[in-house]
């Protein structure tokens, strides 16, 4: 007999879906984080009808009702910061972004998104009474895991809207409302949650949501996942991840899904090119096909090597950083702006190449 003791959250996952519940390959397609308050699933009713006839004399006759039935769920998520790329994913909302390309926050539509949604994962804590069964023999020792089991929540949800945003002298979190569907076209999901045998080998779920079903909901030693980074939305390209073998629903020629999900590729982490130069005499530096004026050299500052950088046709003022507090170097120059996060070609010396260039951070993922 199962227990559910869902004392407190761990993690939320969102995975963008449509509106068949069929998870969505992207760049901004799933996202994991802590940064949630709560979870509120509401169910909603169509009520019982009652069918009662009476007759000439006013008594009653015939009676019956029909049966009340779940519509969907209410669903209210109050987040607590959390990155705009997961307000985004949710309401369908443009991300506003600064003069530097990061999403700083969002602007919303009047247009409710119902064509997609998410599927809203949650991790909850609370230990049961059978959590921990007393061993039968030593294969205890063969398995996997803390021995903890969680209580593993999937729902899905669309028309995602804000719920009230009051400022004040007190504590602000931000809220969404939504309404549950069947996610039929999850199948088994692309993640692995279940265990899949004694050993918690963790697998996908063992069987697929159906066409009637908004809730799922299970005890599991499978942990949660990591967050992603920064609260960051990450890539999922389900056909490249689910090839053959591991097909997600089946192959051509009846194939089966897959068992186990193969690991999706990682949330990237972007950064800006680092690249260190030093001069040893005088020459001119060229950056992707264009070259400084004025030869550099070894008395040359941090600040004079940027002016020349900014010079260039390709390169405006913002679009790098020079630090060094040594003159002729070595310096470092960090691309920004325009080139921020990218891996940018590398600087080369000009004839006499009097200078060395290292790149000590590659720019992108």
């Amino acid at each position: 007999m199962a227990v559910f003791p869902l004392l407190k959250g761990y993690k939320l996952r969102g995975t963008r879906v449509n509106s068949c519940g069929l998870p969505q390959s992207g760049a901004s397609a799933y996202v994991v984080t802590d940064g949630f308050v709560s979870m509120a699933i509401s169910p909603q009713f169509q009520d019982a009808d009652e069918l009662e006839q009476r007759n000439a004399e006013g008594r009653l006759c015939v009676q019956d009702r029909t049966p009340p039935e779940r519509k969907f769920y209410n669903l209210t998520l109050t987040l607590c910061q959390v990155n705009t790329c997961l307000i985004s994913m949710f309401t369908g909302w443009q991300q506003e972004l600064d003069w530097d390309g990061n999403a700083v926050g969002f602007r919303d539509q009047r247009r409710v998104e119902s064509d997609y949604g998410v599927a809203v994962e949650l991790w909850a804590g609370g230990k049961s009474g059978t959590d921990c069964p007393l061993p039968t023999d030593d294969s205890i020792f063969e398995g996997s895991g803390t021995g903890r089991q969680y209580g593993y929540i999937l729902t899905f949800g669309t028309e995602w809207v804000p719920g009230d945003i009051e400022i004040s002298a007190s504590v602000s979190n931000f809220t969404l409302s939504g309404i549950s569907f069947a996610g039929a076209q999850w199948g088994l999901g692309p993640w692995n949650v279940a265990p899949a045998d004694a050993l918690n080998t963790p697998r996908r779920l063992l069987t697929p949501v159906t066409n009637d079903q908004h809730l799922v909901n299970f005890r599991t030693p499978v942990p949660p996942p990591d967050s992603t980074p920064g609260d960051e939305c990450c890539p999922l390209e389900l056909t490249t991840q689910f090839a053959a073998p591991d097909y997600y629903f089946g192959g051509p020629a009846s194939e089966p899904a897959a068992t186990v999900a193969p690991d999706p590729r990682s949330c990237p982490i972007l950064s800006n090119e680092i690249q260190e130069v030093t001069f040893t005499g005088s020459t001119t530096i060229t950056f992707s096909g264009q070259t400084t004026g004025s030869p550099l050299t070894g008395s040359t500052t941090a600040a004079q090597f940027q002016t020349a950088l900014e010079a260039l046709s390709n390169i405006a003022p913002g679009d790098v950083s020079v630090t060094g507090a040594v003159a002729g170097g070595p310096f470092e120059v960090e691309f920004m702006g325009t080139y921020a996060e990218t891996n940018v070609p590398t600087m080369t010396a000009g004839t006499p190449a009097n200078a060395t260039i290292t790149v000590v951070q590659e720019g992108g993922e």
